[in-house]
């Protein structure tokens, strides 16, 4: 797992799985999860992180789930 935290744009981007991104998912609480071709999450991006609380309902592995 890395963990990145950009300051310029107040974003962190955390890394699950060394892997191939193919599908990204916006969820509504401004975060992003991406996904690999197993539909597995390979990363998730959470943006604002210092000027908004966040509280984020990752999905399951598995999106279908």
């Amino acid at each position: 797992m890395k963990i990145l935290y950009d300051n310029e744009t107040d974003s962190i981007y955390i890394t699950l799985l060394d892997d191939d991104i193919v599908e990204s998912q916006e969820l509504s609480d401004g975060s992003i999860v991406d996904y690999n071709k197993n539909d597995e999450i390979v990363a998730v991006e959470v943006l604002n992180v210092k000027s908004n609380p966040h509280e984020i309902n990752i999905p399951s592995i598995l999106k279908s789930a």
